[in-house]
C-alpha cells in the first residue's frame, strides 16, 4: 500500500490501465481457453456417436431388405452350383478343366499344343477359380466353336485371355485351305472349397497332330 500511495497519480492510471488490459487475457487463458476446449471436444464427441446412431438405424432399417437379398443370393448360389465343378480339391479341378477344355477342342478341330495351369485362387465365401494357359492352332470357324462350346457349356468356364495370330503369316495363305491361326488363351472354371488353397499348380503338356 505504501508503495501505492507513494505512485503519482498519473503512474496509478497506468497501473490500473495494464491491470484492465490483463486481466481478461489472463481470464481467458485460465478459464475461457480450457472451458472452449472442452466444449469442442464434447461437440465432437456427440457428432460422432450421432453418426454412429443414424448408421445403426438405416441398418435396422434395411434388415428386411437385406433378408430379401440374402434369399435371393442363396438362390442364385442354388442355381449356379451344378454349373461349378464337383471337385473341392484345386487340383482335381483342375485336371476336369483341362479335361473339358481338351474335349471340346477335340470336338472342333482345335489343337491344343501346350496347357499350363496357374495356382488355384480363393475368391470368398468358400469359392475358388482354377484356370490354365493354352497355346495352340486351329482355323477361325474351329476356334469360333470351341470357345462358343467352352461358355455355353453345362459348366460355368471363363475365356479370361485371347490373343490370335496368323500361322506362316510372311507367304501368302492358299484360298483352296482354311487358313491356320495360333493362340494363346486363358479359360477358368470354379468350384467351393472348404477353405483356402494353398498355391499349388500342375504343368500339362498336350500335343497331337495337326487338325
Amino acid at each position: 500500500m505504501r508503495r501505492w500511495a507513494r505512485l503519482a497519480p498519473r503512474d496509478r492510471r497506468a497501473v490500473l490501465v495494464g491491470v484492465s488490459i490483463l486481466a481478461p487475457v489472463l481470464a481467458f487463458s485460465i478459464v475461457g481457453k480450457p472451458y472452449l476446449h472442452a466444449r469442442a471436444v464434447l461437440a465432437e464427441q456427440v457428432h460422432e456417436q450421432q453418426g454412429l446412431l443414424r448408421r445403426e438405424l438405416v441398418l435396422v432399417q434395411s434388415v428386411p431388405r437385406l433378408s430379401d437379398d440374402l434369399s435371393a443370393a442363396t438362390d442364385a448360389l442354388a442355381r449356379a452350383h451344378p454349373r461349378l465343378f464337383p471337385a473341392r480339391d484345386p487340383l482335381a479341378a483342375t485336371a476336369i478343366l483341362v479335361s473339358a477344355v481338351s474335349e471340346h477342342a477335340r470336338q472342333q478341330g482345335v489343337l491344343i499344343e501346350v496347357i499350363e495351369s496357374r495356382p488355384a485362387e480363393y475368391l470368398r465365401d468358400g469359392l475358388m477359380a482354377v484356370q490354365v494357359d493354352m497355346r495352340g492352332r486351329g482355323d477361325l470357324e474351329g476356334l469360333l466353336r470351341w470357345l462358343y462350346a467352352i461358355e455355353t457349356g453345362p459348366k460355368l468356364l471363363r475365356v479370361e485371355q485371347l490373343s490370335v495370330s496368323r500361322v506362316g503369316s510372311e507367304s501368302p495363305a492358299d484360298s483352296l485351305d482354311a487358313e491356320t491361326l495360333s493362340f494363346a488363351a486363358a479359360v477358368r472354371g470354379f468350384l467351393m472349397a472348404r477353405e483356402s488353397p494353398n498355391s499349388l499348380g500342375v504343368s500339362v503338356a498336350v500335343t497331337g497332330d495337326r487338325p
